[in-house]
This record gives C-alpha cells, sequence and structure tokens, in this order.
C-alpha cells in the first residue's frame, strides 16, 4: 500500500510571537495575491523537514525556529530546526506517540542522520546509490536521501511550469528515476547495490586493464627481454654461480693445508700481541684523563685556600675598628663611659676575648682543604708514574706487533698469493653470476606483475559479467509488474490530461525510460516550451503517479503532494484551473483520507469552496503574521530555480 505521511501542522518562532498552522483535513488550499508568504510557508516547512529551501528575507530576518508535525507511516514526529547558521544542521525530534524528546539528529556530516530517521519512518531502505545506467558508468551512484524522495511530493512554483523533478538536470537524473523505480516498486535495495557494484567493478577492471597495458608498454619500449628468454637466461646464471662457487670450494681447500703449526703460532701471538696493545693504549688514555681530573681539582682546592686566607687577613684588618657615632641614631659614642670587655654601642660584654691571638691559628676548613690539598699531589704523582709505565708498555708491544707480522708476512707471501688471486677471480665470477641473476629476477618480477594485473583484470571482468547476469536476471522478473505498472499508469495519465482539458494533446503516455510524459509522442519539455500547457502537464502527471499508487495499495509511494501556484502558470485559464481544481477534489475524495494535497494559489474556482479547508492571506494578514507586510510594491517573489536540496 501506499505510505503514509501528512503534514499535521508547522510553527514558526518569530521575533514577534509564534505563527502555528493546522492542516487536519485531506485537502487544504491557502489562497491569497502573489507576495503574501505562500512560497515562503512552504520553502519553510521544506526547509523544517531538512531540505535546503529558498528562505526568504522575512524569513532569514524574523524567523528563530520552524517545527513540522508528520505523520509518517505508525509514527508522528515533531521536528525543529533553527535558522541560525551556527544551529540549522542540528534537528530537534520529539517522539509524540511517545511523548518523548529523541535524541537530536542531524542534516549531514553527523550521526544520528535526520535523512535515516525519515527514510526508516516511511519504510524505505537508508543505504541505497543511484548509479548511472549507461554500460561504462564507474561510480557507485549518489546516496539516495529524504530529500530525493520529497521531490516526488512537493512541485516547487520555480519548477511547475519548467520541470519535473529537476528531470532535466544531469546530476538529478539517475535519482530521479531510481526514485521513480523504487516507490512504484520497479527495484529494490538489492538492485541498486547490484547496480552500483557493477559501476565500481567498471572502474577497478578500467583501472587493472590500464595498468596492464602499462606495464606490457613499458617491457617494449625498454627493450626487456622477454619471459622466456629471462628464464633461460636466468638458468644460465645460475649455473655460472654453482661453478663459480665449485671452484672457490677448490681453491679454499688448496689454502688450507698451506697454514702449518708455526705460522699459526705467529698468528695467534700476533692477536694476543694486539689486544695487549689496545689495553695498553686505552689504559694510558684513562691515566691521561685522570691525570687532567686531578690537575683541575687541585687548582679548586688552592682557590678555596686563598680565599680563606683572604678572609681571614680581612678580618684582622678590620678588627681594630671602633664606631664613633651610633649607626641607627648617629649619636656620639666616643666619649661614652664603657665597661672594660663590653661593645661601646649595645654595652654588651665582648663574646671574644680581647687577646686575638688564638684567631692566628689555622681554622678546621682550611686544615681539611690541606689535607685534600697534599693527597692530589700524591695522587697526581702516582698517576704520573703510572701514566709513564702504560705508554712505556704500549710503545714495547706496537714493536711486537710490528716485529710479529713481519715474520707472518714473510712466511705466507711466496706461498699463499698465487691462489689468493685465483680465489679473488673466482669470487669476481660468483658475484657477476648473482649480479646478473639479480637483474634477471626484476625482469622476471615486471612479467610476473604484468601476468598478477592480467589475472587480476580477468577476474574484475568475471565479477563484473557475474553482476551484469544477476542485475539482468532482477530486472527481467521485475518485467512483468514494469509494464504494468506503467500500462496503467498510460491509461490513467490520458484519462486525467483528458478531463483537464490540455489543448492541442491528442495522445498522452508515460516514457518506459525516463518515466516522464509524451505528448503527442514526444517529450512534454519539446511539445511545450513552458507556461500553462506544461503547467497542467505536470499536475496531470503528479496526478497520476498519486492515483495509480493509491489504487493499487502496493507500492511505497507517499501519499501526500504539495502544490505552489498552479493558477499563476495557467495564465489565469479559468476552464483549465477549474478542471484541475475538479480533478484534485476528485481524486482527494476517491482516496478516502489516505490521500493530503495542500496547495498555494492565487484565486481559486468558486465552485468549489466547500470542498476543501481554505485558508485566506492578505497583504494586511501574510502567512507570517507576526510581520507586517511591506506592501505590493515591495514583493520579491521566490521564483529562482536554482535551490540546491543536496541536504
Amino acid at each position: 500500500m501506499t505510505t503514509r505521511f501528512r503534514l499535521d501542522a508547522v510553527s514558526l518562532d518569530t521575533t514577534e510571537g509564534t505563527v502555528t498552522y493546522q492542516f487536519p483535513l485531506a485537502l487544504t488550499v491557502l489562497a491569497g495575491p502573489v507576495g503574501v508568504g505562500k512560497s515562503t510557508l512552504f520553502e519553510l516547512i521544506k526547509y523544517g523537514i531538512g531540505g535546503n529551501g529558498e528562505l526568504a528575507p522575512v524569513a532569514v530576518n524574523n524567523v528563530r525556529d520552524v517545527t513540522v508535525q508528520l505523520t509518517l507511516g505508525d509514527e508522528r514526529l515533531t521536528l525543529t530546526r533553527s535558522l541560525d547558521p551556527t544551529k540549522k544542521n542540528t534537528i530537534r525530534v520529539v517522539d509524540r506517540i511517545a511523548r518523548e524528546r529523541l535524541p537530536d539528529h542531524f542534516v549531514k556530516d553527523r550521526e544520528p542522520s535526520l535523512n535515516t530517521l525519515l527514510l526508516g519512518a516511511l519504510g524505505l531502505p537508508t543505504e541505497m546509490r543511484a548509479a548511472a545506467r549507461t554500460a561504462n558508468t564507474t561510480k557507485a551512484g549518489n546516496r539516495i536521501t529524504f530529500a530525493d524522495i520529497f521531490m516526488f511530493m512537493y512541485v516547487r512554483q520555480a519548477e511547475i511550469n519548467r520541470d519535473i523533478a529537476s528531470s532535466q538536470s544531469p546530476y538529478r537524473e539517475p535519482k530521479r528515476k531510481t526514485v521513480f523505480e523504487l516507490l512504484f516498486g520497479l527495484t529494490d535495495s538489492d538492485i541498486l547495490q547490484t547496480r552500483s557494484d557493477l559501476a565500481v567493478r567498471n572502474g577497478e577492471l578500467d583501472t587493472a586493464v590500464h595498468d596492464h597495458e602499462v606495464v606490457l608498454q613499458f617491457l617494449h619500449d625498454s627493450n626487456t627481454a622477454s619471459r622466456d628468454e629471462a628464464v633461460a637466461a636466468h638458468a644460465q646464471a645460475a649455473e655460472a654461480e654453482a661453478a663459480a662457487a665449485a671452484e672457490l670450494d677448490t681453491l679454499r681447500q688448496a689454502v688450507d693445508p698451506v697454514v702449518d703449526r708455526e705460522t699459526q703460532t705467529l698468528r695467534d701471538l700476533l692477536g694476543e700481541a694486539e689486544r695487549s696493545l689496545a689495553t695498553a693504549r686505552q689504559t694510558a688514555i684513562v691515566l691521561a684523563q685522570q691525570q687532567v681530573d686531578y690537575g683541575t681539582e687541585r687548582r679548586r682546592v688552592m682557590q678555596d685556600l686563598d680565599r680563606l686566607r683572604r678572609l681571614h687577613d680581612a678580618g684582622e684588618r678590620l678588627a681594630d675598628f671602633e664606631f664613633m657615632v651610633c649607626p641607627r641614631c648617629m649619636q656620639d659614642v666616643h666619649h661614652r663611659d664603657v665597661p672594660t670587655d663590653h661593645c661601646r654601642l649595645c654595652l654588651q660584654p665582648d663574646p671574644v676575648p680581647a687577646d686575638r691571638t688564638s684567631a692566628a691559628e689555622e681554622s678546621y676548613e682550611q686544615r681539611q682543604l690541606n689535607d685534600q690539598l697534599a693527597e692530589l699531589e700524591e695522587q697526581l704523582t702516582g698517576s704520573a708514574e703510572q701514566l709513564v709505565e702504560a705508554q712505556r708498555a704500549a710503545e714495547h708491544r706496537h714493536a711486537l706487533v710490528d716485529q710479529l707480522s713481519a715474520k707472518l708476512d714473510e712466511r705466507t707471501r711466496d706461498r699463499i698469493t698465487p691462489q689468493l688471486q685465483a680465489y679473488s677471480d673466482a669470487s669476481q665470477k660468483l658475484a657477476e653470476a648473482r649480479s646478473q641473476q639479480e637483474a634477471l629476477d626484476r625482469v622476471l618480477f615486471q612479467w610476473d606483475r604484468a601476468d598478477d594485473l592480467k589475472l587480476a583484470a580477468d577476474q574484475l571482468r568475471n565479477e563484473v559479467q557475474r553482476l551484469r547476469t544477476a542485475l539482468e536476471l532482477a530486472e527481467r522478473q521485475l518485467a512483468e509488474r514494469k509494464t504494468e505498472i506503467l500500462d496503467e499508469l498510460d491509461a490513467e495519465f490520458a484519462e486525467t490530461m483528458a478531463a483537464i482539458g490540455v489543448p492541442s494533446v491528442e495522445r498522452a503516455t508515460i516514457n518506459r525510460t525516463s518515466y516522464l510524459p509524451m505528448l503527442n509522442d514526444e517529450i512534454y519539455t519539446k511539445f511545450s516550451p513552458a507556461g500553462g500547457v506544461r503547467t497542467a502537464t505536470q499536475l496531470a502527471y503528479w496526478l497520476t503517479l498519486m492515483s495509480v499508487a493509491l489504487r493499487r495499495r502496493d507500492t511505497a509511494y507517499p501519499a501526500f503532494l504539495l502544490i505552489d501556484s498552479p493558477r499563476t502558470s495557467l495564465n489565469n485559464s479559468d476552464d483549465l484551473a477549474a478542471a484541475l481544481y475538479r480533478r484534485i477534489v476528485t481524486q482527494v475524495d476517491a482516496a478516502q483520507d489516505r490521500l493530503q494535497v495542500i496547495i498555494g494559489d492565487n484565486e481559486l474556482p468558486s465552485d468549489y469552496r466547500r470542498e476543501y479547508d481554505q485558508l485566506d492571506f492578505t497583504y494586511e494578514n501574510p502567512t507570517i503574521s507576526t510581520v507586517a507586510h511591506p506592501g505590493p510594491a515591495a514583493v520579491e517573489p521566490l521564483n529562482s530555480s536554482t535551490t540546491d536540496d543536496a541536504e
């Protein structure tokens, strides 16, 4: 059955108060002249459910929040969205059935997503992509969002006499056709996933084929040997390596007996002498560093002794000074009668006896420093003697090393040199054979890379064929349903066009590929460039889709239609407008409360005033009634066709 979608109410929180509109009936018409804010209200509704509405200045400057109350399937939700640019991506959600605040949802870039919430409430898959239908497409397709579904529910004033659901936009065309098929059950999430996977595999196949061709071209341009030539040359190099290794082994066995016991003894003695030389040199380095460290410490101790001597001398020089005046109050204290051994200033007994002969004695700190200095002198002397001994030992061991090296060279020079030359030649052959094998390994690696790319391309080609076969099978299974539905749409569209009385139209059908109206066997955009005929055709198209969906009861089509200003684009044709409203009222009555239609229009046919709920607006009572209308002279209609619904 069709999916239930109803707009129950919309509230605008403005700077001057709140404006609320209820939509309890199946058909509601917002009536009023151009500029009273009907399109502004519709765009705010679109904005409130997550779309990128075309907001008029009066809304931007005066509306703070938009709140819409929706019924989606079995759920009843309240969505509140701020017009503040810093908050506009956050939607406050309330479950009106459970009467509880749900977590905030987000329009884009964050989870939980409002798009997922709305699609799930309508019973539609939340992860779908609309890949292009061309055979060579390599893109997975753009994600289908609730905004794409809403394009089948909202006929904007900017498009009502020009385009149907942005079908003339190359970016939106694949999604429009996919949404049509999805709503009428002509496709499903599995088919869409298969089509996206097929597109992705096509891209991977193109990349693999290109990489394979690039490697082959490189091998050709670089005059690289063929695989067979490289394999043969690699085998020859391996044989050369084995021969060189065998020759080296033979030479090694011939050289080993030459090393007799005396030669080995000389080599052992030479090794021991070299280790002793290294130890002696290291000891000399350590002792030299100790000499430097002891000298540094001795200089520090001597500086401390000099400091103490200067302090003692200064104390001796200042000890006999007497104050003539008080340093605090500047009174004369020279002639004061002072007892013996008392301070002239404070009249307290002197803590130090007048006899200072003991002060001349050496202090404890000086004694300690003198002891340290004597100890450092002893260490410097001992270290210097050890350094001399270490240097002599190093010289002796160096002479021993030279002597042993000369004897060993004299003993082995004439017996080993020829074998070593042969050994060197064999080693060079071995290195050349291994180097050649490494170069050929790189060539074979390039051929392996080419083979791997060819294998990957073959596997991707098989996967593409498998996906294409699965897609064709799935589409064939739905072919009968597609024919049945399109036949029914053809009949309903022809009847609707005839009932409305669109002039000059003798044959009206629905295209089997684009799902767009065909008038007299040509696409509607060529039949009528713009104006009333195209507007009537578009409205007849939407009423046809809605009628067939409601009659079949096996589609996911939302039973909701929001139409903005059809009469304006009908060039004030009274007969055409009356026929259009007659058809809308008839369809709403036949739906038995399963359909909701909301229309914003300028002048309405008087014959149907009592058939629907009508909200009348004027310049004195605009849709945003809390904000004074500037008058008809200041009206700037929302007729731009560039609004982006990507959100």
